[in-house]
């Protein structure tokens, strides 16, 4: 099954562009949902999770489309690099970014994101062979400049109410978002070997679950799985003391929260990220994604009433002009 190529008159091109930057208004609405339920929940718990619901919602979307619980007639070399992609890229690449967010929030955590264009394209020409043009990496070039200035223009005022000092949680943050990112290059690399030909929602589907295969034996590792289910049964208790009323709206909250970002993030957002990978360079569509910390500028705004400065939005259209130069 191949990805359609063409879309009310779009080019390949043009359609992977659409796709990754489609890609990134749903990454910077996930962004948000999951560093408010990581707060309330824990990072682990979270990336659990979310894949799980993620795992639910291609399973009833496979059997819609092909009457089959996991797609079918894949290679070997299919299953194996989109299982790997799996596993390095949300288990090894998601569970340090998602420590980010807990420590250093979203939209430091995501300016960070942005030196996985520079990643991916870097190991695109070293083992797909990939080559970009003068004006592919012009646009990399200014887009990724324009993101450092958007998000880094303003200062980053510390969260921490526990005790730990602001400068190392924001060291051990910093660290954890490029650890995070160096995995989603990764993995977007050997989602692309893997996925050559195939559906991008069937592609994603084996990812997320080689994801939730590989989380699961990180919470048999550290003994969480326990803990896990404990919460969950917290979640739907219904013979609650008016006292822990409060704590279970609060629960049900974040976990609400967390199946909104599920459902904007490994389902739509990965599965279109991919798409765009299939349509274009590996460097260029991670680009494209890239704008996130950008499309977060207006949500701090509005959502959580932050000053927006100058050298924010000049930032911004400095991006955008990337972009469209990337898209040109």
């Amino acid at each position: 099954m191949n990805a359609p190529l063409n879309l009310a008159g779009l080019s390949t091109s043009g359609l992977g562009v659409l796709a990754g930057l489609s890609t990134a208004v749903l990454w910077a609405a996930t962004a948000v949902c999951f560093e408010s339920s990581s707060r309330r929940l824990g990072s682990l718990t979270v990336n659990v999770l979310r894949l799980a619901v993620a795992a639910i919602l291609f399973t009833a979307l496979s059997l819609l489309r092909t009457h089959h619980l996991l797609p079918t007639a894949l290679s070997q070399e299919a299953w194996f690099y989109l299982g790997l992609s799996g596993l390095v890229g949300f288990v090894v690449g998601d569970v340090p970014l998602f420590q980010a967010f807990a420590l250093i929030g979203a939209r430091l955590s995501m300016l960070i994101y942005a030196s996985v264009p520079l990643m991916t394209a870097l190991c695109g020409f070293l083992f797909l062979g990939e080559s970009m043009s003068g004006r592919a990496v012009a646009g990399m070039a200014i887009t990724v400049a324009g993101i450092a200035i958007a998000v880094g223009g303003k200062p980053d005022a510390s969260k921490d109410g526990t005790g730990v000092k602001a400068g190392s949680r924001r060291t051990t943050g910093i660290l954890m978002a490029f650890a995070g990112s160096a995995g989603q290059a990764a993995g977007l690399l050997l989602a692309k070997r893997g996925a050559m030909g195939l559906d991008s929602f069937a592609a994603t589907q084996i990812r997320v679950l080689a994801g939730l295969l590989g989380f699961f034996v990180v919470l048999v590792a550290v003994g969480k799985v326990r803990a896990l289910r404990d919460l969950l049964r917290n979640a739907i208790a219904s013979d609650r003391t008016a006292g822990d009323r409060a704590h279970l709206r609060s629960l049900q909250s974040a976990l609400l929260v967390l199946c909104v970002g599920a459902l904007l993030g490994p389902f739509l957002g990965v599965s279109l990220g991919l798409l765009s990978t299939q349509l274009l360079p590996a460097g260029t569509a991670a680009t494209l994604m890239s704008v996130v910390p950008v499309l977060l500028i207006p949500v701090s705004a509005l959502a959580f009433r932050e000053r927006i400065f100058l050298v924010e939005i000049a930032g911004a259209v400095l991006a955008v002009g990337g972009v469209a130069l990337l898209a040109s």
